[in-house]
């Protein structure tokens, strides 16, 4: 009776055991902030494929610097990736020259929309220290909400950063961005 009633419980524990699933590691878009329009100060996006998000880089070095100007509709996001006390990588999404004043799809502005990483092989002048800048090449933007009496800005964008010096291609793609800009 005894060894019955256990080797119902290992059947038992064995078909629970069956029926767990193996977790499977998120994917690159998964790691990525959800695309949301509450003014959740969140901004990423794939490089090459691969994940990219801001990391603070302490009190004095902000991660993320939004700015707005409702009257003008000028706009930009400076996100900034810090790998311990030094710039890892710097986006700069800007849509000066652009008169973003309500909802809808827009180019991004040439040279304005850059990647800055660091590099061993080629180095350009540029916010980081031994790194090239490859710029905004057929960029759009696609702003999902614009509210100024909240101000929260949010939007997705997409852009080829291309370096002549360096003959270097980076994509961006599947950006996302839900700021509170005031």
């Amino acid at each position: 009776m005894k060894n019955t009633l256990l080797f119902i419980l290992f059947l038992a524990a064995l078909s629970f055991s069956a029926c767990e699933k193996e977790k499977t590691p998120p994917t690159e878009l998964e790691k990525l902030p959800a695309a949301t329009q509450e003014g959740k100060n969140t901004f990423g996006c794939l490089v090459d494929g691969k994940a990219w998000t801001p990391k603070w880089g302490g009190l004095l070095k902000p991660a993320l610097t939004p700015h707005y100007n409702n009257i003008l509709g000028s706009f930009g996001i400076v996100a900034v990736r810090y790998d311990g006390s030094e710039i890892e990588n710097v986006l700069n999404l800007s849509g000066e020259g652009l008169s973003i004043l309500e909802t809808g799809n827009y180019s991004l502005s040439f040279e304005e929309t850059s990647f800055s990483l660091k590099s061993e092989t080629c180095s350009t002048p540029g916010p980081v220290k031994n790194g090239r800048i490859l710029i905004n090449q057929n960029g759009t933007i696609q702003i999902t909400r614009l509210d100024v009496s909240t101000g929260i800005i949010s939007g997705t964008f997409e852009f080829d950063a291309v370096s002549e010096t360096c003959q270097d291609t980076v994509r961006i793609t599947d950006g996302r961005f839900d700021i509170k800009y005031k």
